[in-house]
């Protein structure tokens, strides 16, 4: 519903209905959301833009995602059924996370030197 309100949330005038679908692009356009890895490896959804009631709400399932789960979740055979290049694109990915866990290394012996 969108329309006019006074400060104390009293309508004024006219109040319209809008679709779910144009009231949703509006808010996300308005926003920005990143996506990012905790050290532990949990998920972290985080959006400029977004009141946190709101993003919290949205989060949903991703709570309790890790990069582990993500890794687990692109390799299930249905999945990779419908690839055009599995092979390929997991070769990629592999490329991606050997670089990674390099990274990873190149930090934990920084910190352990501390």
């Amino acid at each position: 519903m969108a329309g006019f309100r006074e400060p104390g949330g009293s309508p004024i005038g006219a109040e319209m209905r809008l679709p779910a679908a144009l009231v949703e692009r509006a808010v996300l356009v308005g926003s920005r959301l990143m996506i990012s890895f905790a050290p532990d490896g949990r998920l972290v959804l985080d959006g400029d833009g977004l009141a946190d009631d709101a993003l919290a709400a949205g989060v949903g399932g991703l709570r309790h995602e890790t990069l582990e789960s993500l890794v687990a979740a692109c390799l299930d055979p249905e999945l990779l059924a419908g690839d055009d290049d599995a092979v390929a694109d997991l070769t990629s990915l592999r490329a991606q996370l050997a670089r990674a866990l390099a990274l990873l290394d190149g930090t934990l012996a920084r910190l352990k030197q501390r």
